[in-house]
């Protein structure tokens, strides 16, 4: 968990002030003042939001502990095998857990989800429901097996409709192979998201309300 001397480090590195870490927090800027003056015993959720805030922007927690700027410009990762969708979700529910930014998914068949993906699948839709993360699902015209309240959903046509299921949220973009064998391909870059995010835009605007 970050610590206090990696807060005010990384926001020295940032050049942030609290108004800064608060408003990419959500967190109030009084209560970052208490934690940097130990005034005020640091939660857990607090931490972790205040952490979420800081790598989005950049920065790396190091050994010591200290911070440095991340200046990758590009990460990928592969998840290969049957549990690879859910270490996906875990990673969805990780990043935006606490954030007002959505989760966006393209190419998404509910009944082929619930078909290989069984009920863990589910238990973890249901977390991310619970947790009241934004959600906006482009589904086939046509298709009625909405796991999600039916407001998430809009219908793209058939000659549109990709054949595999993508995922933005944040700086983050992934696919979802179904395979054999199963494997998500995740890239972190904020310019390939936002540009893939912009495309989705386009398409949420010309797709069909569920009726």
């Amino acid at each position: 968990m970050i610590t206090i001397e990696q807060i005010k480090a990384a926001r020295a590195l940032l050049g942030w002030t609290q108004d800064d870490l608060a408003k990419a927090s959500g967190l109030s800027k009084p209560m970052i003042n208490l934690l940097e003056r130990r005034k005020s015993n640091p939660k857990v959720d607090s931490l972790a939001a205040i952490e979420r805030a800081l790598t989005h922007a950049g920065v790396e927690m190091t050994e010591g502990p200290g911070v440095r700027l991340n200046t990758l410009p590009l990460k990928t990762e592969i998840f290969e095998g049957e549990d690879s969708l859910l270490r996906l979700l875990h990673d969805i529910y990780d990043t935006l857990n606490g954030t007002d930014d959505p989760l966006m998914i393209s190419g998404i068949q509910e009944a082929k989800y619930q078909e290989q993906g069984g009920a863990r699948i589910l238990k973890e839709i249901d977390r991310r429901l619970k947790a009241g993360i934004k959600t906006k699902l482009l589904s086939c015209e046509g298709d009625r097996n909405f796991i999600e309240p039916i407001e998430h959903y809009r219908w793209m046509p058939k000659d549109f409709f990709p054949k595999v299921p993508t995922y933005i949220y944040r700086d983050k973009y992934a696919i979802f192979l179904w395979g054999p064998p199963k494997k998500v391909v995740l890239i972190q870059n904020q310019d390939i998201a936002q540009s893939y995010r912009e495309q989705f835009d386009a398409f949420w605007q010309q797709a069909k309300i569920p009726n």
